[in-house]
């Protein structure tokens, strides 16, 4: 008897041990998966949040503290872009635009809705690469930068491609591709740096009908956290255990006969893409 007790009490050691570690696995992963596992479900369900009724902005001069110009644009342009929403973990999309007016060299970005000073200094960097891309002098010109998307906070530089190609084309007097977005943060040189969110923006982007879809080199393929559920019988008990396996997706597979999904490097080749 006393051995029967014996083994039934470390049965029971092994089964809470079993349990607390799968447990404190499961809460550590948890968050990682949780968007990749109900992003499809999500979309379903989610309608789209109500439009925040759009008001004046108040605009912040990143050089010196001017109010906007109140003359004609002499040419405007303007971008999608993507975001994903930090309450409820979906992509959304909106616009960038850029005005080109009569002006002192400021660059002037809208702050309604908020803008973190991140995205402000990829503005800047925007600006300072389609200058350099177009070799044209805007000294005498102020620029003036503003987004329309469905959030009360813009934050992060992913969106500094997108605005540097919606730059270029006002700076030339050219069009950005509607049917098309980009993700993606510029840097010295216009090379496309890395983001994060590919997948859930790259969802959205397809919701939202556009037929192309430029992520940075080398996140076409994303890492994913599928769950799996295994068990083991041991003394007539059943152990229950959750793993959670790296798999690969192929967004350009993926999105196949929906959206083109391709990857870029450098601001040639995002204009090559999207400015016509």
């Amino acid at each position: 008897m006393n051995r029967k007790n014996t083994i039934i009490a470390v049965l029971c050691i092994l089964l809470i041990a079993s349990t607390s570690i799968s447990y404190h696995v499961y809460q550590q992963q948890q968050q990682v998966i949780d968007i990749q596992e109900n992003i499809i479900e999500k979309l379903i369900h989610a309608g789209n949040a109500d439009n925040e009724e759009k008001q004046t902005p108040a605009n912040v001069n990143m050089n010196v503290p001017v109010s906007v110009p109140v003359t004609e644009s002499e040419s405007d342009s303007c971008a999608n872009i993507v975001a994903v929403r930090s309450d409820t973990h979906l992509g959304v999309i909106g616009k960038v635009h850029v005005e080109l007016k009569e002006g002192k060299g400021n660059v002037l970005v809208n702050t309604n809705p908020f803008v973190e000073s991140t995205t402000q200094y990829s503005v800047r960097e925007a600006v300072k690469v389609a200058e350099d891309y177009t070799n044209i002098n805007i000294t005498n010109r102020d620029i003036i930068v503003y987004f329309d998307i469905n959030g009360t906070l813009i934050g992060g530089p992913s969106a500094g491609a997108a605005i540097t190609a919606a730059t270029i084309a006002a700076i030339e007097n050219k069009e950005v591709r509607q049917d098309a977005a980009i993700t993606g943060t510029i840097e010295e040189g216009g090379r496309i740096g890395q983001v994060g969110g590919v997948f859930e923006k790259a969802v959205a982007a397809e919701e939202n009908s556009m037929e192309l879809f430029l992520v940075p080199r080398g996140q076409k393929k994303l890492i994913y956290y599928e769950q799996e559920i295994g068990e083991r019988e041991i003394f007539g008990f059943t152990f229950t255990r959750v793993y959670y396996i790296p798999k690969e997706v192929d967004l350009g597979e993926y999105m196949k006969e929906k959206m083109e999904v391709e990857e870029v490097s450098t601001i040639d080749e995002v204009v090559a893409y999207m400015v016509t």
